[in-house]
């Protein structure tokens, strides 16, 4: 799971995140160009600033996730006992997977609503706004796989007695 969570996330999410940055950082700096300097700024930037906020958000939200770099309660997860930190950590990973398979399926659903809808200016549909729940829902899926596969790794290798 982690060789290909690792092909998926370097050569795919991970340029795709930088690459909506990027878009997004332009198209609003083309919007800001615009409202100043001209008399009637492109239309399209709003709806495209929209676009990108949403797929940069949900991307680097599971690219996140997937480093562990996310919020969390540090200070209070330290503070219980390592057997029930163990626990925790299935306990958390079992609600990602969760969360994931809800945002997936809930995703899917929405997306065959949206489809007769077309976006006011450029005129895509709003499938194409809306994809992006299903994928992360997957990813999130991925990752939380990934991440229970690594605990009981090192479960095991714990009550093997060995050392990685």
């Amino acid at each position: 799971m982690k060789k290909v969570n690792d092909l998926l996330f370097k050569f795919l999410l991970e340029p795709a995140v930088k690459i909506t940055g990027v878009l997004l950082l332009l198209v609003i700096m083309l919007q800001i160009f615009g409202r100043t300097f001209m008399s009637t700024p492109p239309s399209w930037t709003e709806e495209m600033s929209r676009f990108f906020f949403l797929w940069y958000s949900f991307l680097a939200c599971a690219v996140t996730l997937r480093a562990k770099q996310h919020l969390g309660l540090d200070y209070f997860y330290r503070k219980f006992n390592p057997g029930f930190r163990h626990i925790l950590d299935y306990v958390i990973q079992i609600l990602v997977l969760g969360f994931g398979a809800y945002i997936a399926f809930y995703g899917v659903q929405l997306l065959s609503i949206v489809a007769k809808r077309k976006a006011p200016i450029s005129g895509w549909s709003m499938t194409y706004f809306y994809l992006i729940l299903p994928i992360m829902g997957v990813l999130f899926i991925l990752i939380a796989a990934e991440h229970l596969e690594e605990l009981v790794r090192a479960n095991k290798i714990k009550k093997e007695g060995f050392a990685e």
